[in-house]
């Protein structure tokens, strides 16, 4: 299942609660394997990131991503 998450949150991701959000709703899904679109997506806050990070790895799911820029892939 692909989800955009341009359309989940918005184009700047900058609040740790919408990643709890976010994955929260992934979990309550009865489906196993996602993959988060980043296309249009224009900031990532460092915080972000790492709480994203920190939930996916904590999530039974089976989560990638696609379309992240260069500056955010690292």
């Amino acid at each position: 299942m692909i989800i955009k998450i341009n359309d989940e949150i918005n184009q700047a991701l900058d609040f740790n609660q919408s990643v709890t959000t976010l994955i929260n709703k992934i979990n309550q899904i009865n489906e196993t394997d996602f993959i988060i679109d980043f296309e249009g997506i224009i900031f990532i806050s460092r915080s972000f990131a790492q709480a994203y990070y920190a939930s996916k790895k904590r999530s039974p799911k089976n989560i990638d991503e696609i379309n992240l820029s260069g500056e955010v892939k690292p």
